[in-house]
């Protein structure tokens, strides 16, 4: 009987690996957040066009609509989830979960909608910022958001 052999094969990608210098993981890492700073006004810019499709929905609150709130607002989550918008990102994240919950639950309501897109929209033009102002918002989206839980 014959004794199994094992061979250590070295590929090219491990004899590249193995060679001193390159970039540390810190460096990578840098670049990489500069790369995506770059596109950060293009997100931004992007993120009002749909916090204002979000209002227009909202202001005509035309039946069978509905469905367009959770995709507009996981659309926002999607775009805003690469940078630090802070509470822009837990105000969307509020209006998903709220929305889904009212569809449902089949009891929809358009001011609870409202209320989460206007908080959003202050939130964007303060610049994202996690102040005495974004909490008090949030805060009240919180209540506002148990209330709608409750209802459905």
């Amino acid at each position: 009987m014959t004794e199994a052999r094992t061979l250590k094969i070295k590929t090219s990608l491990a004899r590249q690996m193995a060679q001193p210098g390159g970039r540390t993981l810190a460096d990578v890492e840098r670049r990489a957040n500069e790369r995506l700073e770059r596109h950060r006004d293009d997100v931004m810019t992007a993120v009002a066009g749909t916090i204002t499709e979000l209002e227009l929905v909202v202001v005509a609150a035309a039946p069978g609509s509905e469905p367009q709130v959770y995709r507009l607002a996981s659309s926002l989550l999607d775009t805003a989830g690469f940078f630090d918008t802070g509470p822009l990102y837990e105000a969307g994240y509020s209006l998903c979960d709220v929305a889904d919950r009212m569809q449902t639950g089949g009891v929809w309501s358009w001011p609870t909608v409202a209320v989460h897109v206007q908080a959003m929209r202050l939130i964007l033009t303060a610049g994202c910022q996690a102040d005495a102002t974004s909490a008090a918002l949030l805060a009240g989206l919180r209540s506002v958001a148990a209330k709608a839980r409750q209802d459905t």
